[in-house]
């Protein structure tokens, strides 16, 4: 299988979930897509140097407007998904970080994604799960 048609699946195959799921967790896959591009960036910035997710780490991570992300994280904030609090080494900037109830949510959102994998693999042949499996290093035992 061409790595574009396994594209094109698994895009499917999260869309259909997305929109099968996403609706009950009362969050939009935009919401989730800034949510894991915060947890993403928090575990990436931890030094002196590079000490804290700030709003121009999200823009770079999710290619989008700043004006965008800014509103974004206010409606995320209003929600109690993220907090923002001031950046010790930039008085002009604020670090932005997951609440507990937004890692919660992230956490749904995931859980959303194992069932799209799933569902993929079924439609895929067995060299093809095999060839995906080597490929991300989740070789499955011998029987």
């Amino acid at each position: 299988m061409k790595l574009a048609r396994l594209i094109e699946l698994a895009h499917r195959q999260g869309h259909r979930q997305w929109a099968k799921a996403g609706g009950h967790l009362g969050m939009t896959h935009s919401e989730f897509e800034y949510l894991r591009a915060i947890k993403d960036q928090e575990t990436q910035k931890t030094d002196k140097d590079n000490h804290g997710q700030h709003l121009q780490d999200v823009v770079d991570e999710m290619g989008v407007r700043k004006a965008s992300a800014s509103a974004m994280v206010l409606k995320l904030e209003e929600r109690g998904l993220v907090e923002r609090f001031p950046c010790q080494y930039d008085a002009r900037a604020q670090h932005i970080m997951l609440t507990e109830q937004g890692q919660n949510l992230l956490s749904s959102g995931e859980q959303i994604y194992e069932a799209a994998a799933k569902a993929l693999l079924e439609e895929l042949s067995e060299d093809d799960v095999r060839a995906i499996e080597i490929a991300v290093g989740q070789h499955r035992k011998p029987v």
